[in-house]
């Protein structure tokens, strides 16, 4: 039965991932994505980013470029063509995860490692649906930690430095320093871990490490001919910083460090509920018994404090370190079920209890009020209840099989989600197509006439992007030399001396108003130069050409 399995495994993930991807409205990180890569295209210039043709300096371009693409293969950018990608790339994770735990697991737990990265609640209900770089980015990252593994415990350190240096230039191209964070803990890690410590001062780390920054280097030479490395270089380090605790204060940091461990371990469930095994008695022995697993928690609690430590951080950031975490706890699961222990059986009933409980009740989401707009409910109830249950009575009759038939459950709830819940969210969320109707009806109203965007008025991503998307063209920053004949976005909050004689109005999300837009009144105020940036808000550096 066990291959029966892991093909329903397999075809579960295609409508778990696929269906109504593109439906819901961009949140503002995904809509900074799109705009910069839509902007790309549109100018040609893949080597400087812009946010309303005004330097983006926040993030390297990688992801954008990655989208771009997407874009020209789909004809056109939008929500489905900006998160194709983070589903790709979820799917190269796990296959990246089943091929470097399988020489340790054998097939069968290597192929539940796989489906423990994709079916973890934070990844399964909401970061595998966004057009964020967090995904693709762990992707990289966890594949660095496992080469430096893979080739360091066999002594090819020559390999071990020159591919994890590579990817360290990847992954800095998606997301900046904190590759350069990832790659140095690692291989301190590695080299502790194998006792190797003369190996970072050898040819092959120094080397590596210097090709490296060659290969970084060559981009950031050409990227200086558009706009001030300084600037770039400055914006990169407070990224990087503004999460830490040097950027919050001290109640708001001790809070985080109480609330933390049980937060995430709510956002990775249902698989850390297995920490169980951790407090046993005995587990790190038991752990000794795999090299690769003991060294994957090694990996995992070397990583943390990065985070732990940081009072503003997002679970995202932490999906290259769970899969870490789960290879540790799959070992110590296998060792509790053979001896059928206490936690494993108590683990086991508690899970099934759940899933039983969620099968009994799929059938009847008709009845809730909340979906009355989805299509054919008791069809899709029906049969998506049906095969929660089939897997549900297959779970308590296969105790061999019990976790990937506890995937496969998993992969049939985010169908349920995807048929259910995208849905409702897309037609109740009034303030999300609020923001895409109000921008298309701007956008057709001033079609004939240049349409900017006044001095440093936070616009908000998602507000922009559908501006930007309806109007198929950029809606520049105008910082100085107002252009008479255009209609301008202001914002009164920021800009109370700023007159615009309003013909229409943009709806903004999060602030919950509206910016009038129209064309400024004299005498126009000159826009200061000393405001607190933040995103939305444009950097006012223009692109050399």
């Amino acid at each position: 039965m066990r291959k029966w399995y892991y093909i329903l495994a397999i075809i579960l993930l295609f409508p778990a991932l696929l269906i109504n991807l593109g439906l819901p409205v961009f949140i503002d990180d995904e809509a900074i994505r799109a705009l910069v890569a839509q902007e790309m295209l549109w100018s040609d210039n893949f080597i400087a980013p812009t946010l309303h043709a005004d330097a983006y300096l926040n993030k390297p371009p990688l992801w954008n470029w990655i989208l771009a693409v997407s874009f020209e293969l789909h004809g056109a950018a939008g929500e489905w063509a900006a998160r194709l990608p983070t589903v790709i790339s979820l799917l190269g994770f796990g296959l990246t995860t089943y091929l470097f735990s399988r020489p340790h697991f054998g097939r069968y737990l290597a192929f539940v490692h796989a489906l423990t990265v994709i079916t973890c609640g934070r990844m399964l209900f909401w970061d595998s649906m966004l057009a964020l770089i967090d995904v693709c980015f762990s992707w990289v990252i966890y594949t660095q930690i496992m080469l430096l593994y893979y080739y360091g415990r066999r002594g090819e350190w020559w390999r071990a430095f020159g591919w994890t240096y590579l990817l360290t230039a990847v992954a800095f191209m998606l997301k900046g320093l904190p590759a350069i964070v990832f790659q140095g803990l690692t291989v301190f890690a590695v080299v502790g871990w194998q006792r190797s410590w003369h190996e970072l001062f050898r040819p092959a780390h120094l080397l590596s490490g210097v090709g490296c920054l060659l290969l970084l280097g060559t981009y950031y030479y050409t990227y200086g001919q558009y706009v001030d490395l300084a600037q770039v270089a400055q914006r990169l380090f407070v990224e990087s910083g503004k999460r830490t605790a040097v950027a919050h204060g001290a109640g708001e940091t001790l809070r985080h460090l109480l609330a933390f461990p049980f937060e995430m371990s709510y956002h990775f469930l249902p698989w850390t509920i297995l920490l169980a095994y951790l407090l046993r008695r005995g587990s790190w022995s038991r752990l000794l018994t795999s090299d690769f697993a003991a060294f994957c928690l090694l990996a995992f609690v070397v990583h943390l404090p990065v985070y732990w430590l940081s009072p503003n951080v997002y679970p995202r950031y932490l999906l290259m370190l769970f899969p870490l975490l789960f290879a540790s706890l799959l070992w110590l699961h296998r060792s509790h079920a053979s001896r059928g222990s206490r936690t494993y059986l108590t683990l086991r009933y508690l899970l099934l209890g759940a899933m039983t409980v969620v099968a009994v009740g799929l059938p009847f989401v008709p009845l809730l009020p909340a979906v009355a707009g989805v299509g054919q409910p008791w069809i899709k109830s029906l049969v998506v209840g049906a095969v929660a249950g089939a897997v549900a009575v297959a779970g308590w009759r296969d105790r061999r099989n019990f976790l990937l038939l506890l995937c496969c459950f998993l992969l049939v709830l985010r169908v349920a989600f995807d048929l259910f819940i995208l849905p409702v969210r897309a037609a109740t969320d009034e303030r999300g197509p609020a923001v895409r109707n109000t921008a298309r009806v701007v956008a057709e109203r001033h079609a004939d006439q240049p349409l900017a965007i006044y001095g440093h008025t936070l616009i908000e991503p998602a507000t922009g992007w559908y501006l930007t998307e309806a109007l198929g063209a950029v809606v520049p920053r105008h910082f100085q030399d107002f252009d008479a004949s255009a209609a301008y976005i202001g914002s009164p909050r920021q800009y109370p001396q700023l007159q615009i004689m309003a013909t229409d109005s943009l709806y903004l999300r999060h602030q919950q108003g509206w910016y009038p837009v129209g064309a400024l009144q004299p005498p126009v105020p000159a826009v200061p130069t000393d405001e607190e940036l933040r995103d939305g808000m444009g950097t006012g550096l223009p692109i050399r050409r």
